[in-house]
């Protein structure tokens, strides 16, 4: 999972957990998030396209003036890189809105 702000340029990787993490490692928090609604795009295909991808979702919120909020943009690897081929792979582009 990619965590990222587009505005001030904010880069987090963070892993998804069913319960708060205890003795974590010196430079490794974690943080719950508070929720919210997001709008879903996905990704078929190599990691490689994810900047092209992405650009092209915020053309697509500009377009339909679908208002964002202040908050992370999420990038969600559903399937493992290692067992599914690239052009298999499926990336969800999640954008915080209103």
């Amino acid at each position: 999972m990619s965590l990222y702000k587009s505005g001030p340029k904010i880069y987090r990787a963070g892993v998804a957990v069913t319960a708060e993490p205890k003795n974590l490692p010196e430079n490794v928090r974690y943080e719950k998030f508070k929720g919210g609604k997001y709008s879903k795009f996905v990704l078929t295909g190599s990691y490689a396209n994810l900047p092209q991808a992405s650009g092209r979702v915020f053309e697509i919120v500009a377009e339909k003036k679908i208002q964002m909020r202040d908050d992370y943009c999420i990038e969600n690897y559903t399937n493992d890189p290692r067992t599914t081929p690239e052009d298999q792979l499926v990336t969800e582009i999640l954008i915080p809105t209103v």
